[in-house]
């Protein structure tokens, strides 16, 4: 059964003091999340690392009242080379982007809360993070992220099941009445 998923932050392109990445990883009223750094280049990224291999099911995102990105893409990926650098996208698989609101209709007060259903397995979650809506109350250009939920099912659970199903060359042979253990499916069979 899906389940929310715990995760270390491995990397980021940079944050606002006081509003690091790793805020991410608690939940909590009294916290506020990641802001990307004043004035900064885009797009920015974060590199979140899973407890564990997961197949990953949906990902819910808390979008920050004023500091909104205007897209966001997610990314994947099984393992990670030794000598890893953050900016190095040859190693994940691009899942897909969400868009975001830009929050004009609620007087930039409400926070989006987005979900995204996926259906993908691995160890790392790349976000990245496109160029902020600009604003009033935006003064610097940044883009931030509340909090993120990972919802999913470890992956060798996920994996099992599929084996237990059966498979089209098995369901063949069942109609068929053959076995894969049957002389006749080996060419050394001389009869």
């Amino acid at each position: 059964m899906p389940h929310k998923i715990s995760f270390l932050v491995l990397s980021s392109s940079g944050h606002e003091d006081g509003y690091s990445a790793k805020e991410l990883m608690v939940h909590a009223p009294t916290v506020s999340g990641w802001r990307s750094p004043r004035f900064c280049l885009y797009p920015q990224e974060i590199i979140l690392q899973l407890a564990d291999r997961c197949r990953i099911r949906k990902l819910q995102l808390l979008a920050h009242q004023y500091m909104i990105s205007t897209k966001i893409e997610f990314y994947v990926c099984e393992s990670l080379p030794e000598y890893f650098t953050p900016h190095q996208s040859d190693w994940f698989r691009r899942l897909g982007y969400v868009s975001l609101s830009d929050n004009e209709k609620t007087g930039f007060k409400a926070r989006e809360l987005k979900s995204v259903h996926v259906d993908a397995v691995g160890q790392y979650l790349k976000l990245i993070f496109h160029k902020n809506y600009a604003n009033r109350y935006n003064l610097y250009n940044q883009v931030a992220l509340v909090a993120i939920n990972i919802i999913g099912d470890p992956a060798e659970h996920s994996d099992l099941d599929s084996a237990v199903s059966p498979t089209r060359e098995k369901l063949i042979n069942q109609y068929l009445g053959l076995s894969l253990d049957d002389p006749l499916l080996d060419g050394s069979y001389v009869g």
